[in-house]
């Protein structure tokens, strides 16, 4: 289960970074800045990362990093908000 997890929060972090840089955000992973938000890659990433705990038999290391990723999905939420909300802020004051 903390497997599909982690896999899960992957590619719900490269959708949301996706659309942070279409907004004009930057990526702040520099092992991904050349990716884009790319969900494939992320996902190709996430799933080699588990399948090499697993080899190496620390599939306990998978809870912790959910909770990191759980975080990273956290801000990359509070980071779209404010970028939405700052657009939204200046279309109004642009009227």
């Amino acid at each position: 289960m903390a497997a599909i997890t982690f896999i899960m929060f992957n590619l719900v972090d490269a959708s949301l970074t996706r659309v942070a840089l279409a907004m004009g955000a930057t990526e702040a992973n520099p092992l991904l800045m050349s990716t884009g938000g790319n969900i494939l890659v992320k996902g190709l990433v996430a799933a080699g990362v588990v399948l090499i705990l697993y080899w190496l038999q620390k599939e306990k290391v998978l809870r912790p990093l959910n909770f990191m990723f759980f975080a990273i999905i956290l801000w990359n939420l509070a980071v779209y908000g404010i970028m939405a909300f700052s657009r939204v802020g200046y279309a109004m004051s642009s009227q």
